[in-house]
């Protein structure tokens, strides 16, 4: 263990607030002490601690980013994106990943607490959740009592003025939907996202949009219910093969389902587009690396990373005026590659 505030405080034979006041000059220390702390730091070779430094002046250098799951391509691009900008502005990040457990996200907001940081950028769990009010409310009110700006990322409260990065999700979906649409499919099942979150709502939205717009029959046998994530989209693919009515293509609510309908489909020797057309929501880099071409609803996740960081100076350079909230919606580009078999 390195040397401390008490080491030094000890060898001089003063407190730990005087050492303290010394480091950050504020307060008084009689000049004797001053002396002796100054020979003592360059005897010891001392070096202050910033996040100490930062909790005894409250003038934090540190922001904290509460993401649901790093393992998730996207969200591991929107980080590279956040640390760019907070590298050019000499911040530090503090990095929570709360895997979308309530009690993982208010564990992190304790201990950012406890490091007075400057801000937060936050993806709520409980953002969109119908099933579980009371921890909404929790969470909000935890949020609120930090004093601090707080941006939201991907994920947000349609009642809470808080500044935010958000995707339109509907509108992806629909351009998902459509495109297998366009090109001749009419039997088009999905694998939704968690439907007790919003943003799996609102793509399921744009996928029956899209079904009712163009005339087609809504099959309800067709929309699988999945929860984003690789393990339940190989169950249900691996079902969906299996049955002898099945859909010609499938619309994938996001990356991380889209590489479980992909694990499913290889692992039985199935071939897209011959056996199954397939849309996804998100790209994925590696995917390309192997040349396996999936035609997607794309967005820069390192560009939304880069703004959800700006959005956050924002409110460190503008603290004391009073503005409008700024929420930032992200339009998906879809990319066709071939996925999306043609049928007619």
């Amino acid at each position: 263990m390195g040397v401390t505030i008490k080491d030094i405080a000890d060898e001089c034979q003063v407190s730990k607030a005087t050492v303290s006041r010394y480091l950050n000059n504020s307060g008084y220390v009689s000049l004797e002490a001053s002396e002796r702390i100054a020979a003592k730091i360059k005897e010891l070779n001392y070096v202050p601690s910033a996040t100490a430094r930062s909790l005894s002046t409250n003038d934090s250098n540190v922001i904290g980013v509460i993401i649901p799951e790093i393992s998730n391509s996207f969200f591991a691009e929107i980080f590279k994106g956040i640390s760019e900008i907070a590298e050019e502005q000499d911040l530090t990040i503090l990095f929570c990943d709360t895997d979308n457990q309530p009690e993982k996200e208010m564990k992190a907001l304790k201990m950012l607490r406890t490091y007075h940081v400057k801000g937060i950028i936050i993806t709520p769990v409980s953002a969109g959740i119908t099933k579980d009010l009371h921890y909404m409310e929790k969470f909000i009110n935890s949020v609120k009592q930090l004093n601090i700006p707080v941006v939201l990322l991907d994920r947000g409260f349609e009642f809470i003025d808080w500044d935010g990065v958000f995707t339109d999700n509907s509108h992806g979906a629909y351009a998902c939907t459509k495109l297998l649409i366009d090109s001749g499919h009419t039997k088009i099942g999905t694998i939704t996202g968690n439907l007790n979150l919003l943003i799996g709502r609102d793509r399921l939205k744009g996928y029956k949009k899209a079904m009712d717009e163009s005339g087609l029959l809504l099959d309800e046998r067709f929309i699988y219910e999945g929860d984003f994530s690789t393990e339940k989209a190989y169950e249900i693919t691996k079902a969906i093969m299996n049955t002898d009515e099945r859909p010609t293509a499938l619309f994938s609510a996001n990356n991380l389902t889209t590489i479980g309908v992909l694990k499913a489909l290889f692992e039985d020797n199935y071939q897209i587009p011959k056996d199954m057309s397939l849309v996804g929501f998100d790209d994925i880099e590696l995917l390309k690396a192997l040349n396996v071409n999936i035609s997607v609803a794309q967005r820069n996740s390192v560009d939304m990373g880069r703004q959800v960081m700006s959005l956050l100076l924002d409110h460190f350079t503008n603290s004391n005026k009073k503005k409008e909230i700024q929420r930032i919606i992200i339009q998906p580009k879809i990319i066709s590659r071939g996925s999306e078999k043609r049928i007619r």
